[in-house]
C-alpha cells in the first residue's frame, strides 16, 4: 500500500523484479506502485500514496516538478487516492506512464491501476461498479499502449496482473476495541500506540504487536483476540514458518490472525462495539 512512513528499503524484505532489472542494467520507471519510496532501483518514479503532503514530501524533486512543469494535477494526488475518486487517479496514471515512456523511454515500465480494488472495497465483489471499473483500467491500459512508439509496441511484453481477489464482509472484528476496553491499549494508529499491545489490520488478516508488556501477557491478550467473533485462526510466533514468515525481522509482529468468511479485520479504537458494520463490503 501507500506507506507514509518507511522507504522501499526498510519494508522490503527480498530484492524485486525491478531490483533484479535495475541490477541487469536496464532502466526501469514507475507510476503509482506501492512500495516504492525512493527505490534506488527505480530512474523515474511516482510513488503509491494516500495523502497529499507524503506526495509532495516524499516523491523525487525532480520528478515532481517535471510533472507539474508538464500540466499534471499534482495538487489533487491526495484527494484522488481516496476510494471514490481514485478513477481520476487511474486517468492520470495512464497520463504520466505515457509521458515517462515519451520523456524516459525506460527497458521496463511498472504501472499501478487503482479503481477496481476501490470499487471492491465500496460495492462489494462483483459488483456492476466493478465491471465498469475493470472496463475503465482495460480503456487507460489502451491508452498507454497506443502511446509507445511503434517500434516499442511491435516487441513489448505486458503483464496485466492483480495484487489479490475479494471476498464479501458483513462484519467488523475490532481487536483494538477490545484491548481498550481490557485496560491494554491506547491511542489509535494517527495518534500512535500505547499500552501493552496494539492491533495492526490488513481487512482478512491482523497482527499483534507487543509494546510493553511481557510472554506471559502477550500470550493471555493473543487469546483474547482469539476468542473474538469472527476470528478463524491464530498464530503466534513459533509457527510463523507454516506461513511462510521469516524467522528474524524487525518488523514481525508477535501474532497473526485470520478472519472468517464475512468477516474482516478492522483498525477501529473508540467504541465499546467489538463486533459493528464494516467499513467495506469487500475486502
Amino acid at each position: 500500500t501507500g506507506d507514509p512512513i518507511y522507504d522501499a528499503s526498510a519494508i522490503l524484505a527480498a530484492p524485486t523484479v525491478y531490483d533484479r532489472a535495475a541490477a541487469a542494467g536496464l532502466k526501469v520507471a514507475a507510476v503509482d506502485w506501492p512500495a516504492t519510496r525512493h527505490s534506488p532501483s527505480l530512474a523515474f518514479n511516482l510513488p503509491f500514496f494516500k495523502d497529499q503532503r507524503v506526495f509532495e514530501t516524499q516523491t523525487a524533486r525532480t520528478v515532481w516538478d517535471e510533472l507539474r512543469a508538464a500540466g499534471f494535477p499534482l495538487d489533487r494526488q491526495g484527494e484522488w487516492a481516496l476510494l471514490p475518486k481514485r478513477f481520476l487517479k487511474d486517468a492520470m496514471v495512464a497520463e504520466v506512464a505515457a509521458h515517462a515512456v515519451r520523456r524516459h523511454a525506460p527497458d521496463m515500465l511498472m504501472v499501478h491501476f487503482l479503481c477496481a480494488d476501490s470499487h471492491q472495497h465500496l460495492f462489494g465483489p462483483r459488483a456492476p461498479e466493478v465491471y465498469w471499473a475493470i472496463e475503465y483500467i482495460d480503456a487507460c491500459i489502451g491508452r498507454l499502449l497506443a502511446a509507445l512508439p511503434a517500434a516499442v509496441r511491435e516487441r513489448a511484453a505486458v503483464f496485466v496482473v492483480s495484487d489479490h481477489g475479494f471476498l464479501p464482509v458483513e462484519r467488523d472484528i475490532r481487536p483494538n476495541v477490545r484491548l481498550r476496553r481490557l485496560g491494554a491499549m491506547r491511542g489509535d494508529g494517527v495518534a500512535g500506540f500505547s499500552g501493552e499491545a496494539c492491533f495492526v489490520m490488513n481487512h482478512g488478516a491482523g497482527y499483534l504487536y507487543a509494546l510493553d508488556c511481557d510472554a506471559g501477557a502477550l500470550r493471555s491478550l493473543a487469546g483474547e483476540i482469539a476468542k473474538m467473533d469472527g476470528v478463524a485462526a491464530t498464530w503466534p510466533r513459533e509457527r510463523f514458518a507454516e506461513l511462510g514468515l521469516p524467522a528474524d525481522h524487525r518488523m514481525l509482529p508477535d501474532a497473526v490472525f485470520e478472519a472468517k468468511p464475512g468477516y474482516q479485520f478492522s483498525d477501529e479504537t473508540a467504541g465499546e462495539d467489538e463486533n459493528g458494520a464494516p467499513k467495506y463490503r469487500g475486502t
